[in-house]
């Protein structure tokens, strides 16, 4: 029977078995013996399971639980050896003693084994019907794949669902179905007991180290090697904090669910302490140095886990659970406050954070004006003739100056110059559009886990995919930042797009307003402030004038808004936010959000408002450029209206008075154009933030006071 058992691959035929009883016998006979037949199917069952499932491939917990189940086989063993040596020593002992002395517990403990024992292999004709379904998921294919890695062997590979948190979730409710069975509930009790204690190894490894020492691919938490750490200075997105170590949530028994989190974070914040370098201490110090730095006091460490709700059921009891959970905050706390402090106090998390908003928010910009006059005439080349080197060596020059604030920074030599392949507006626009992915309905955390991966390369080509525009030096530049690990994890290679981004659009508008400025400084020349003979002129020149004035203003206004709005409010919360943190979770999510907020409130995340913003910048830049035009044809035209010593007009009669005229008035269309544009797109703009304020963020308001103050639009 045991053969057969094994040759069909755990069908379940154990509930098939059928006896064969002599028609002679008495009838009352038979039916006494067709009472304890199935005795001997329970036991064969049982032994069958035990022999299968204690093969290496079923794991540990398999192993422990076919260990518990012989310690009863055992007993079974030593029952009919007694009963029978009382039949061949004892003439008296009878058929009817033999059911006196079984039917009570013996054939009771027999069968529920034999129920758990059929449930068990129940879980692999389930295997069979969902082979060719759709049922497969993310945690069997990662564990699959996560698993040919490890597996040179050719060995028989057990799905998940037969092994690990599943047999022991069976176990747990068995046990509390049978909860109101004294005899059922301490089989139970003891078979959830010893089948837990190597899944408890492995969690107490995890916990205690960082580690995950699981041979059979059967742990509640998932390693992916293929997620390394030094992927953080490359990837987009920082899938190494949120994809290296996942919950396989089909994988986690019940009664861990309530703490699937904390364990998942224990262990995550040790396995970075541990590739640090850092020494862990070992479990039994683990509370007192907790004790010795604050972060648990006497009442906490005394408390009796017991008290919560969740610990007091019969599985925990089973499991030793109120232990673990005190085991588990003590792990979970010192894990988190060793991360917290190598972040914050080794690290100096703080300072690096100051040394960026310094760089890419130029709060201290006074290295950046004589970068920029340094390289003026290398960055008016186009991007991709620009030599990298020679940038990095005048930045150099700059921040080693002792009269710079940032030749004070201790974090200087990590900043470095770079160009990006694409304008700031295109790229941004091409991060909006994959981003828009964000909108799609919650999945599970698997399916989210894969949906990040392939949002992070999808938006790694984005950026750096296609042909790149022929962009100047000035729309190109920006800066990098070299971190190492564990600071990568909080400013990852994401974050640091998003300080790029805001670097340029900072940079831009400064650019932007230098150049307005430079066109103002030309128009204070005598040739633009003379009267002239001519009314059309100064009416021109008036244009011209008011122009370059709401263009300044634009762009200083936006300026300020920027950084004094967005930028330094955003910039003091997050300061005051770390400074009273208490989980490495909190970091990230704060730092986070501190750069989500100031890319939304800055119009970077609304492509809409994106594509106004350009429009309102390309006017300015364009009328900018066209300043030395303006001056020529100015000059062209009081030339015709100065004559010279013959009284002949000095720039010429004739076709050069024609050819005057003719510029004038193309000049004066394209000047018009720019008018229209920029009133029709600042009017857009300011209509557009209005509707936002109430949707998106009320902090448009306070763009839109800026811009129209005087209700002009």
């Amino acid at each position: 029977m045991v053969e057969d058992e094994e040759d069909v691959e755990g069908d379940t035929t154990w509930d098939d078995v059928r006896y064969s009883i002599d028609a002679n016998l008495d009838p009352s006979i038979s039916d006494l013996v067709d009472k304890i037949l199935p005795l001997a199917t329970y036991y064969m069952s049982i032994n069958a399971f035990v022999y299968q499932y204690a093969r290496y491939e079923y794991g540990s917990i398999n192993h422990a639980l076919a260990a518990a189940l012989s310690s009863f086989l055992k007993e079974y063993e030593t029952f009919i050896a007694q009963l029978e040596y009382q039949f061949q020593s004892s003439g008296s002992f009878t058929l009817q003693q033999f059911w006196f002395y079984m039917q009570d517990d013996t054939m009771q403990q027999m069968r529920i084994l034999h129920d758990l024992t059929m449930t068990i292999r129940d879980l692999r004709s389930q295997r069979h019907e969902n082979l060719d379904g759709d049922d497969d998921d993310g945690v069997n294919i990662e564990a699959m794949l996560e698993g040919l890695k490890k597996n040179d062997s050719g060995q028989v590979q057990i799905p998940e669902r037969e092994k690990g948190g599943a047999i022991l979730n069976i176990l747990a409710d068995r046990l509390v179905c049978y909860s109101g069975d004294l005899r059922c509930k301490k089989v139970f009790s003891y078979l959830l007991a010893r089948a837990s204690v190597p899944y408890f190894e492995i969690l107490h490894s995890w916990i205690y180290r960082g580690k995950i020492i699981d041979p059979y691919n059967e742990f509640m938490i998932l390693e992916k090697r293929n997620v390394k750490k030094e992927n953080l200075k490359e990837d987009f997105n920082d899938a190494y904090w949120e994809m290296r170590y996942t919950v396989r949530e089909k994988l986690v028994p019940s009664f861990l669910e309530p703490l699937q989190n904390k364990i998942l974070l224990a262990g995550k914040y040790l396995n970075v302490v541990r590739e640090c370098g850092v020494s862990i201490a070992n479990p039994e110090d683990m509370q007192a140095v907790m004790l010795s730095n604050g972060m648990l006091n006497e009442q906490d460490a005394t408390d009796d886990p017991r008290s919560s709700s969740f610990t007091r059921s019969d599985v925990w009891t089973a499991v030793d659970g109120a232990g673990f959970v005190k085991s588990l905050e003590v792990a979970y706390k010192y894990a988190n406050h060793t991360l917290l402090n190598l972040l914050i106090k080794d690290q100096q998390l703080m300072p690096r954070l100051r040394s960026l908003k310094h760089y890419f928010f130029l709060d201290q910009s006074d290295f950046l004006t004589s970068f920029l006059d340094l390289a003026r005439d290398e960055l008016k080349r186009p991007s991709r003739e620009i030599s990298l080197v020679r940038l990095q060596s005048l930045m150099d020059l700059v921040l080693r100056n002792s009269s710079s604030v940032a030749a004070y920074d201790p974090f200087k030599e990590d900043l470095k110059v770079a160009m990006s392949p694409l304008k700031l507006v295109d790229e941004l626009l091409r991060i909006i559009n994959v981003a828009g992915l964000d909108s799609l309905p919650q999945r599970s955390s698997q399916d989210a886990a894969a949906s990040l991966l392939e949002r992070s390369q999808s938006m790694i080509s984005s950026i750096t995919g296609g042909r790149a525009n022929s962009a100047m030096g000035y729309d190109a530049l920006t800066l990098d930042y070299t971190v190492g690990f564990p600071l990568s994890l909080v400013i990852s290679r994401k974050a640091l797009i998003k300080y790029q981004l805001l670097f340029r659009h900072l940079l831009y508008l400064k650019h932007v307003e230098d150049m307005l400025c430079d066109a103002w400084m030309q128009q204070k020349d005598n040739l633009w402030r003379r009267k002239s003979t001519i009314p059309e002129i100064d009416a021109w020149k008036f244009r011209v004038f008011t122009l370059r004035h709401r263009m300044l203003m634009f762009v200083q206004q936006f300026a300020y808004y920027v950084t004094n709005e967005v930028l330094e409010p955003n910039w003091r919360r997050l300061e005051s936010n770390l400074g009273k943190v208490s989980t490495v979770d909190q970091v990230l999510q704060y730092h986070s959000d501190f750069l989500d907020t100031c890319l939304k409130e800055c119009m970077l995340t609304n492509a809409k408002l994106l594509r106004i913003y350009n429009k309102l910048m390309t006017s300015c830049a364009i009328f900018a450029t066209h300043t030395v035009r303006f001056t020529q044809l100015l000059k062209m035209l009081e030339d015709q209206q100065s004559p010279d010593t013959f009284g002949v007009p000095k720039g010429g009669v004739g076709e050069a008075a024609a050819a005057a005229k003719s510029s004038f008035e193309s000049t004066d269309k394209s000047l018009k154009k720019l008018e229209d544009s920029f009133s029709y797109h600042m009017k857009l703009l300011i209509d557009a933030l209005s509707y936002y304020s109430a949707t998106e963020t009320v902090q448009f308001l306070c763009l839109v006071v800026r811009l129209n103050y005087n209700q002009h639009h």
